[in-house]
C-alpha cells in the first residue's frame, strides 16, 4: 500500500473481494487537489480509474472518470473540485495486469462500476426530472 493511500474502496466497488481492494490499493496513486483545481477536463483521455478519498458533493469513495474508463473514450465533462480533494487514482495498465492475472476480476470490478453509474444516473434523473403529482 502506498503511503497515504488509505481509501475505502467498498463505496462504488461494492462486488470486489478483499484481496482485489488491497491490490488496487497497492496500485492506486493518491493526487491532491485545492478548490477550484480542476481535476478532469472535458476532451482530457482518461488513462486511470479515480476513486474520491475525502467527502465532497460527490462522497468518498466514489469513481470519477469512470464513463471514459470504461468506454475509452475522453471526458465527457470538466470536473472542478470544490474544497481540497484527494483521489486515489489507478492506472489502466495496472486494471489490464489485474485482469489478466485474474480474469475473474473483471467481472467483478464492471460490475461494481455499472452498479456505480447506475446510482449515479437515477440521482440525476430525480434532480432534472419533473416529479409527478
Amino acid at each position: 500500500q502506498r503511503e497515504g493511500n488509505d481509501i475505502d474502496f467498498c463505496a462504488c466497488l461494492s462486488k470486489l473481494t478483499p484481496a482485489d481492494l488491497d491490490a488496487l490499493r497497492a496500485r492506486g496513486e493518491l493526487h491532491g487537489f485545492a478548490t477550484g483545481d480542476v481535476v478532469l477536463s472535458q476532451g482530457d483521455n482518461v488513462d486511470a480509474l479515480g476513486i474520491l478519498q475525502v467527502e465532497i458533493q460527490l462522497g468518498p469513495g466514489n469513481a470519477v472518470g469512470e464513463i471514459s474508463f470504461l468506454d475509452n473514450a475522453c471526458a465527457s465533462a470538466t470536473l472542478i473540485a470544490d474544497g481540497d480533494v484527494k483521489i486515489v487514482f489507478v492506472a489502466r495498465s495496472d486494471v489490464d495486469e489485474m485482469i489478466d492475472a485474474d480474469p475473474s476480476f473483471a467481472g467483478r470490478l464492471y460490475l461494481s462500476l455499472f452498479i456505480e453509474l447506475a446510482h449515479k444516473l437515477r440521482a440525476t434523473n430525480q434532480r432534472v426530472l419533473p416529479t409527478e403529482s
